[in-house]
């Protein structure tokens, strides 16, 4: 009895990290595109740079420094939920979450080779990613997952056969294609008169 009351938590629980997991990665990946573009000012490139060239301490320290800095964050966010504004509370966790994250992925990018040199940093870095594996691998074999990966998989296919019959009915032969002509055609008369 014991042990089905707790699987019956611990289940809700491990797929609740999981997604967590998945959004934390989606997240990490499209931060890590967005910001690889800001080197294109000359501040940021040199700053970036400079980053890049730190020792694997002073990189460490570069890279844990946004974590802490949000502590206060999370802490006014926290007041603004117990003073009754749970909706001002959670946005700012959310938007917290959302630039913490970016800004620790991009550091994580620039600091990896620095912070790689560390055997300790290594291992740790392994096991959470193999942790964060055995999470996300526990969530995609459910029948709830397949179920939901299988649907998505039909709206994107649905998706972009709506997208390719807008192509054709649209497109260079498509009534698009004729509408152009007949108002290049009512120009040109225009033109002449």
């Amino acid at each position: 009895m014991l042990r089905k009351f707790k699987k019956l938590l611990i289940t809700p629980l491990i797929y609740g990290v999981a997604i967590l997991l998945l959004f934390e990665q989606w997240l990490w990946r499209t931060s890590r595109r967005v910001l690889a573009r800001f080197p294109l000012f000359a501040i940021i490139a040199r700053l970036e740079a400079w980053i890049s060239s730190l020792s694997p301490y002073a990189a460490l320290a570069i890279f844990v420094a946004p974590s802490l800095l949000l502590i206060p964050v999370k802490v006014l966010a926290l007041l603004s939920m117990t003073h009754g504004h749970p909706t001002t509370g959670v946005l700012i966790v959310l938007v917290a979450k959302v630039l913490g994250t970016a800004l620790v992925a991009r550091l994580y990018g620039l600091t990896e080779q620095s912070l790689s040199s560390l055997p300790w940093f290594v291992r740790w870095r392994d096991a959470l990613l193999r942790f964060k594996d055995r999470m996300i691998a526990q969530l995609h074999a459910t029948a709830a997952w397949q179920r939901v990966a299988a649907g998505m998989a039909a709206l994107h296919a649905t998706t972009r056969r709506f997208i390719a019959r807008l192509g054709q009915y649209w497109g260079k032969s498509g009534r698009l294609a004729r509408w152009r002509k007949v108002v290049r055609k009512w120009m040109r008369r225009r033109d002449r008169e």
